[in-house]
């Protein structure tokens, strides 16, 4: 079960670091906006810490995308 966590870690990471690049935002805009610092927003991006339901809305929310679609993404299994 743990190894699913982090899988799911990762792959929410990866797409949130695509998803934010693909708007050219950066990692400073998006913890200023999450109001957060640059470091604690690279490890949540790294998936270095686990995010939290909250925090995830918060981001979709910056991406404008719904967090039910940014998980859909996951659950599409794409590799980005």
């Amino acid at each position: 079960m743990e190894g699913r966590k982090l899988r799911c870690t990762q792959q929410v990471a990866i797409l949130i670091r695509h998803l934010r690049r693909k708007k050219e935002y950066s990692q400073e805009y998006m913890a200023a906006h999450l109001d957060i610092s640059q470091n604690a927003y690279s490890k949540l991006e790294t998936g270095k810490i686990p995010m939290t339901i909250d925090r995830l809305c918060e981001v979709a929310r910056i991406l404008d995308i719904a967090p039910t679609d940014l998980l859909a993404e996951i659950n599409a299994d794409h590799h980005l």
